[in-house]
């Protein structure tokens, strides 16, 4: 009997574990991240400056009603040198009622495919392609590491993500 067990939790745990590896391919935001001020790169690398973003699993992940795919994707964002910095991220609304982009003239850049973004409140922070020209208000600027975002009071700033989380 024990014999029969070992095929099927060996199929089992390879059957997760691909699972699993699928969820972090498909989650483009979940990843260790160095933080810079734009245009300040920094030479000196401190434990402040790293940051952790993960995506929270919600009760809809795995429903198809129509109440819970109008629920938002959310992430958490930790600062990896102190454990109370931390602040919930959820996804850009686009939808006929709401839009988020709408708001920095970036529709018809998520439109298009070329930016997707997360806002936490107080800061938000949005995935291009590297080196694209972002307008923001009167000011243009370039997303050299393609993930950008900007922190009310303290302006635009980089996150490049770490290769061991790509």
């Amino acid at each position: 009997m024990q014999k029969k067990r070992i095929p099927l939790l060996l199929f089992l745990s390879c059957f997760l574990s691909t699972q699993i590896i699928a969820q972090e391919i498909t989650d483009e935001w979940s990843g260790m991240y160095r933080l810079e001020p734009y245009g300040k790169v920094s030479d000196s690398i401190a434990p402040k400056q790293f940051y952790n973003i993960q995506k929270i699993v919600l009760e809809h992940d795995n429903s198809t009603s129509l109440y819970h795919l109008s629920i938002p994707d959310q992430w958490i964002i930790k600062n990896m040198a102190n454990n109370d910095d931390q602040k919930v991220l959820r996804a850009f609304s686009f939808s006929e009622k709401k839009n988020d982009y709408e708001e920095f003239g970036w529709t018809t850049l998520y439109k298009k495919g070329a930016i997707k973004c997360v806002d936490g409140g107080n800061l938000f922070i949005c995935k291009t392609k590297p080196k694209t020209k972002i307008s923001f208000g009167n000011d243009q600027f370039i997303s050299n590491s393609g993930t950008f975002g900007i922190l009310l009071h303290y302006g635009i700033f980089e996150l490049y993500k770490s290769s061991s989380s790509k």
